[in-house]
């Protein structure tokens, strides 16, 4: 009897002799295994913190086995798809269960998860989350060295490759061993960014830190238009602009301000106020489905007025997107026109 039969038997037996109260469910998850084709124990559900007491990690014969636990509740967030290996509920088989009602449910979990994969709201938030964190990881790799470094280049194009499997609804059956096969068909299909291929290939055959860098960079770049493509910029009906009004309201004065300090030609000011201001102007535009204004791209500390028409123009823009969408901007001429309206 094989290794892998003779631990998976030992499971069920234990757990039939000593844990029947405690032990929902024994699952098989095999895609990320050497050899995928044989049912074998990969994890258990438990009914009570008794049933936990089962998991073991342990070596038989020279193969190494973990025999873990899974809660109900993060079940739940697997098929929620907020777990990073969607595979382990998405190609899993029951080998054991207390009775049919555990069954049923697992299915459900399952069902519920596809879908999850079919929505495309739901793809398209897990979509620019995968693409986020690549950046994140960038943004790490960028003052590491050594190992470290193709280490988080590989983590990014893991991050990277998922960002585009969720947009065409789809995940990986072995996590990051085998994105590229996994994505081939979509390359032949034309459903891949152009050069995506290739330099997820170059990036890792790299040994120069410096280059291997540089092409993390590009590759991210390559995604990031991908992804602007893939979602455009469009006005959510289920959007308030009410809040958007509400927000412009507050922000106001944000623009007095880089008035007030463009005309003291104090630029130090109006470099850290406009900055606050793009982040505010990206924030809320990432919220509304609006595409993304270019304020600090029109600062020069040598023509500060060049940059306040472009604030003035942003301000302007924003106002329109407010009417448009149906918001009302509480603002008066006068204090008695407050009053007459707040009394």
């Amino acid at each position: 009897m094989k290794n892998n039969e003779w631990v998976t038997r030992w499971v069920i037996d234990t757990i039939k002799e000593k844990y029947a109260d405690d032990i929902a469910l024994v699952i098989s998850h095999t895609t990320l295994r050497i050899n995928d084709s044989e049912p074998t124990i990969s994890y258990f559900v438990p009914i009570t913190n008794r049933g936990n007491e089962l998991a073991r990690t342990f070596i038989l014969n020279g193969e190494g086995f973990d025999i873990w636990s899974i809660s109900w509740e993060r079940l739940e967030q697997f098929a929620e798809l907020e777990e990073y290996n969607i595979t382990v509920l998405a190609d899993s088989e029951i080998l054991y269960a207390k009775d049919d009602e555990w069954v049923h449910r697992f299915e459900m979990l399952k069902s519920k998860q596809r879908s999850n994969l079919a929505d495309a709201s739901k793809m398209r938030t897990c979509a620019l989350k995968a693409y986020a964190q690549a950046k994140e990881l960038y943004m790490e790799m960028l003052f590491a060295g050594k190992s470290d470094i193709r280490m988080l280049s590989g983590y990014i194009l893991d991050y990277l490759a998922r960002a585009i499997a969720f947009s065409h609804h789809i995940y990986f059956k072995k996590a990051q061993t085998a994105q590229l096969e996994e994505l081939q068909q979509l390359d032949q299909k034309g459903k891949m960014p152009e050069g995506f291929y290739e330099l997820y290939l170059s990036i890792i055959k790299e040994n120069d830190e410096i280059k291997q860098k540089e092409k993390c960079h590009k590759v991210i770049q390559i995604v990031h238009e991908y992804l602007e493509k893939t979602y455009p910029y469009n006005t959510p009906k289920e959007h308030n602009y009410q809040d958007l009004a509400d927000w412009y309201a507050e922000l106001s004065y944000t623009w007095l301000r880089l008035r007030h300090y463009a005309a003291a030609d104090d630029f130090v000011k109006v470099y850290m106020w406009g900055i606050f201001l793009q982040n505010e102007l990206n924030s809320v535009c990432e919220d509304f489905c609006l595409e993304k204004p270019e304020l600090m791209e029109c600062y020069d500390y040598r023509n500060l007025d060049a940059f306040i028409s472009r604030a003035d123009e942003l301000e302007k823009w924003i106002r329109g997107k407010i009417a448009a969408g149906g918001g009302i901007i509480h603002e008066y001429n006068s204090k008695e026109d407050f009053i007459n309206e707040n009394t």
